[in-house]
């Protein structure tokens, strides 16, 4: 092969390897490419806000809101304030002295149980999450506001009766609470003795204190089941009972009084009976 042969060759292999880059210079660079891709998402950056105006308007309105609802829940979480009162009064043996003290702390754990819940609604209106298992609990908020300020005005040994008594009414409530469901169950499932035991038995390992509100079951008579986690009840059913368990409706009972009464202030706790709770029309 002559030397002009092989140079020919060789500005031949040049060109073939040339001819890629080539074709691809006119192809954006990678910085380009993310610039120009990154162009709609600067459009959608640069849409201007809502005005401020607008904003501080529903912002108002819903403050607006969340003061209508305070007296709404002071008004539906006032059994419970007064069934806790009662409890005091019946156990506790108070002197008048420490009467007013303990009255006007409940009336106070009333009012911020219910500026919870309302801001709560405030919140999800707002655009806020929800989150399973955030509604505040009224009762266990009134209970134990109530207890902090007895642990402050009573003696020892009304202290120690007021303990006891509250240990004793809160297994009762549970037990009862649990029998109410089992029944409830049986009755749509057809449950045996060792079903009856067994979902009892773990109901009672896994116990929450928002089920206490199950014994609000008969106020919805036969319409709706509990939410009782599955676990607790489809583990011990057959294949039939687990097709009836699937269908029935199940609802999460809320804090609609605690299931007591909002019984006329008699005077006796030494302060000024509360004014109503109702919103003005």
């Amino acid at each position: 092969m002559t030397t002009t042969h092989r140079n020919a060759l060789l500005v031949a292999g040049l060109a073939l390897t040339l001819t890629p880059i080539h074709a691809r210079a006119d192809e954006p660079k990678p910085a380009v490419k993310k610039a120009v891709e990154a162009k709609p998402a600067e459009a959608k950056a640069d849409k201007p806000a809502e005005p401020k105006k607008a904003v501080d308007a529903r912002e108002a309105q819903i403050d607006a809101q969340v003061q209508q609802w305070i007296p709404q829940f002071t008004q539906q979480y006032r059994p419970i304030l007064t069934t806790e009162l009662n409890f005091i009064r019946q156990v506790c043996d108070l002197t008048p002295e420490q009467r007013p003290k303990i009255k006007t702390a409940g009336e106070a754990s009333l009012k911020e149980a219910a500026l919870k819940m309302a801001e709560l609604q405030g919140g999800r209106m707002r655009g806020g999450v929800r989150v399973q298992n955030e509604q505040p609990n009224p009762q266990r908020s009134i209970r134990e506001s109530i207890a902090k300020v007895l642990q402050e005005t009573l003696t020892p040994e009304q202290m120690a009766k007021y303990k006891a008594e509250a240990t004793q009414r809160t297994a009762l409530r549970k037990r009862a609470a649990i029998r109410c469901v089992v029944a409830r169950l049986d009755g749509t499932l057809c449950l045996t003795a060792d079903q009856r035991d067994k979902i009892s038995q773990s109901i009672t390992a896994g116990w929450q204190d928002k089920w206490e509100q199950w014994l609000m079951l008969s106020v919805y008579g036969d319409q709706y089941f509990p939410l009782v986690p599955d676990q607790h009840v489809v583990t011990h059913l057959d294949a039939d009972q687990k097709s009836v368990w699937s269908g029935l409706q199940k609802v999460d009972f809320g804090y609609y009084g605690g299931g007591g009464i909002a019984e006329a202030d008699d005077g006796w706790w030494g302060v000024e009976p509360a004014k109503a709770d109702a919103p003005k029309e």
